[in-house]
């Protein structure tokens, strides 16, 4: 029954079927073998989206896509060359921090690249920065945007491993902020030798202007964290109040919101919504038929019976990952694996709210590696440079985020500093 399901779903991806529908083509197969009745299939799908944490999603989606449109996006850049724009590659420094300071407000890295590489992007050509280097870097800069809260894909592994998205949310911090920090040394070294030049450096009135434009951008993490944290709202109404300051600050503080771009936002997150929820169900009934099956049980034991040393199974696992990463989405990766192979590593004694920023974390660079990579197709667009002339420059940067990913997955006390400290773990 399940090669059945294996089988017919591996077909629909190579029909190019979208993911969902061939998520459920296939549980319909194995349901008719294994003569389990197809009315699992609504009534599974509809149960899992009757979830209070997922409403989160839309949420934060809207709240994303309405500070990208709403002017906060180009002040956080502008505040990010105040202070970093007179180093070597300034720009491409500004580059990374603004999407460390974006990724704090949207939660999505195809988002955090749109609303940073729209602005940096021509900025950096026109400066004679070279097209593929300075899209390749706001590429490899959106992935922050899923480890610096909020994060969608970690709100999807929270509900799915049902563990505290909020813990995951300040779990998410010390390897959003080693990552970008890794990116900016990554970037100075090539700016510098290259030659890029750096930007006239900000007086402290031009700083204190820059600080001033952006500080309502800026308080949208302090509201979001310090809400979430102080017990005011949960992380799903997080999502409401983010959303509802935003659309605030858009249209009345920035002004830069009118209704005719909040249709369009409304009708991209509408769709981007009902796509991300359309993978959930689907996902929901693999997994419970995968469940129903035993497959996660002997996965375990036939994993464990490979090695049962946590440091190899863990090493294993992030190969699977970065494999998967080159073929699928990380939402519907992490809806798809996260059941059948958070039994390994509870067998094994790992925390899982620190295997959740793991996976998170390293599922998370299949943004960047084609032929699936979301983020990189963004950079794609904006910088008019095709995805495989972007590939060959966005290896740098791979190379040292997979690094900075797999020795992080050895440092459970890093990545969980800020939860412990905070007593949420």
């Amino acid at each position: 029954m399940v090669e059945a399901l294996l089988v017919t779903f591996a077909v629909g991806l190579i029909i190019g079927l979208p993911i969902a529908i061939a998520l459920i083509v296939g549980v319909i197969a194995g349901l008719y073998l294994a003569d389990i009745p197809l009315m699992v299939v609504t009534q599974k799908m509809f149960t899992s989206l009757d979830s209070y944490p997922l409403l989160a999603i839309p949420f934060f989606i809207l709240a994303g896509a309405v500070m990208q449109h709403g002017g906060m996006a180009k002040r956080l850049v502008r505040f990010a060359s105040a202070l970093v724009g007179h180093i070597s590659g300034g720009l491409a420094l500004v580059t990374v921090l603004a999407c460390m300071f974006f990724g704090a407000l949207s939660g999505s890295a195809p988002a955090t690249t749109a609303a940073i590489g729209s602005v940096t992007i021509p900025e950096m050509t026109k400066r004679g920065y070279d097209v593929k280097y300075s899209a390749a870097l706001a590429a490899a800069a959106g992935i922050l945007g899923i480890l610096i809260p909020p994060s969608i894909p970690l709100v999807l592994y929270g509900v799915t491993a049902n563990v505290s998205v909020a813990t995951l949310f300040m779990g998410g911090i010390m390897p959003g902020v080693i990552l970008g920090l890794l990116l900016m040394v990554a970037a100075y070294l090539i700016a510098k030798k290259i030659g890029y030049r750096s930007e006239k450096r900000a007086d402290l009135n031009e700083l204190l202007q820059a600080l001033k434009e952006s500080f309502w951008a800026l308080l949208v993490p302090v509201i979001i964290l310090g809400g979430i944290y102080g017990g005011v709202f949960t992380p799903t109404e997080a999502g409401v109040v983010a959303t509802v300051y935003a659309l605030f600050v858009g249209a009345f503080v920035y002004r830069e919101l009118d209704l005719k771009r909040l249709i369009k936002v409304a009708y991209d997150v509408a769709e981007s919504t009902a796509t991300i929820m359309l993978v959930a169900g689907a996902a929901t009934i693999f997994g419970w038929f995968m469940t129903n099956q035993n497959i996660p049980q002997a996965l375990t034991e036939q994993i464990l019976t490979f090695s049962s040393n946590a440091f190899i199974v863990l090493l294993l696992l992030n190969i699977i990952y970065l494999v998967t990463g080159l073929f699928m989405n990380q939402g519907p990766a992490i809806l798809i694996l996260a059941p059948i192979l958070l039994p390994v590593i509870t067998k094994l004694g790992v925390d899982p709210v620190f295997y959740g920023v793991v996976m998170t974390m390293v599922l998370g660079l299949g943004q960047i590696t084609p032929p699936v990579a979301l983020s990189l197709f963004v950079a794609s667009r904006l910088s008019n440079v095709s995805v495989e002339k972007l590939t060959p420059a966005i290896m740098p940067f791979l190379l040292i985020m997979i690094l900075g990913a797999l020795i992080l997955t050895y440092m459970p006390g890093v990545v969980m500093l800020i939860p412990n400290l905070l007593g949420m773990h």
